[in-house]
């Protein structure tokens, strides 16, 4: 996918990880000239899982907070089905393993503060292990 630009817009530059639905990878949105990450799903999911990721990204780009990222886009390219969302230039939390006892209470304070904010809104978060702090 390195180099592949999807929707005339936005150019694959980098791959960064992959999971047991969807693989991300940092691209540059050429439109708005910026960074972004894409969340795109692997093809073998099942629909239901597809439907649901669609769902749970409407309802997490309702959310404005600093310790969560944004989503810009959800879209298509033929059977490729992925997310645009904000792209976090930091560590994942596995990083900070191990860490002074301020550091885990600074971590866990900026987690626990997003996940109140997304459930006083009536969302869940179901990828807590997804997280990343920006340094």
């Amino acid at each position: 996918m390195i180099g592949h630009k999807l929707r005339n817009r936005y150019e694959i530059r980098e791959h960064l990880g992959d999971g047991s639905t969807a693989t991300v990878y940092k691209a540059f949105d050429e439109r708005l000239e910026r960074e972004v990450a894409i969340k795109m799903l692997l093809p073998h999911v099942r629909e239901s899982t597809r439907k649901r990721f669609f769902q749970e990204a409407t309802s997490a780009a309702k959310l404005n907070h600093p310790n969560i990222m944004a989503i810009f886009d959800i879209d298509q390219e033929g059977d490729r089905h992925f997310l645009v969302v904000e792209y976090v230039d930091g560590l994942s939390l596995s990083a900070y393993v191990p860490s002074s006892p301020e550091v885990i209470v600074d971590l866990g304070s900026q987690i626990a503060n997003a996940l109140q904010y997304a459930h006083e809104r009536q969302i869940i978060h179901r990828d807590i292990k997804g997280l990343g702090i920006a340094s």
